[in-house]
């Protein structure tokens, strides 16, 4: 039988979880952006939106995964509830509250940026997924560890 997640390796998962959302952010951008013009988009303005997305999406996913993520894993833990769901769950929340809290602050005279609240619920379930893999749910479940999954 395989043991709970250690201290490790759930700071690893925080750690690395939240760079998801950015990256998926940009991959889907580059992917729709080529998709519409029909050609693939230069270095140039790809190394732009990844700069871009990053200085802003770097902070804001560590700063929801500090402030939101950190405790909904804690009381999931403590119930015993962690699970993929569950925490897919909680991802999308977090990241439909972290859309709809920075919709304001992405409209401006020079330039906006549309970031709907199911765009960042999206991210917030990629990253909820980055997360469960990191911390090596599939392997508890398998390994049948009631520690994390639902009762």
């Amino acid at each position: 039988m395989t043991s709970p997640p250690t201290g490790r390796r759930s700071l690893l998962a925080f750690l690395v979880a939240p760079l998801a959302a950015p990256v998926a952010f940009v991959l889907a951008t580059l992917v729709v952006q080529a998709l519409r013009s029909g050609s693939a988009p230069t270095m140039r303005s790809a190394l732009d939106l990844v700069i871009g997305v990053f200085v802003l999406g770097a902070p804001t996913a560590y700063a929801a995964a500090l402030l939101a993520g950190v405790p909904t894993y804690l009381v999931l833990r403590k119930l015993g509830r962690v699970s993929r769901w569950a925490l897919w769950a909680g991802g999308a929340a977090i990241g439909a509250l972290g859309a709809l809290t920075l919709t304001p602050w992405l409209r401006g005279g020079l330039f906006s940026i549309d970031f709907p609240w199911w765009t960042g619920a999206l991210l917030g379930l990629v990253s909820a997924e980055v997360f469960w893999r990191v911390l090596g749910g599939s392997r508890h479940l398998r390994a049948g560890d009631e520690s994390m999954t639902t009762r």
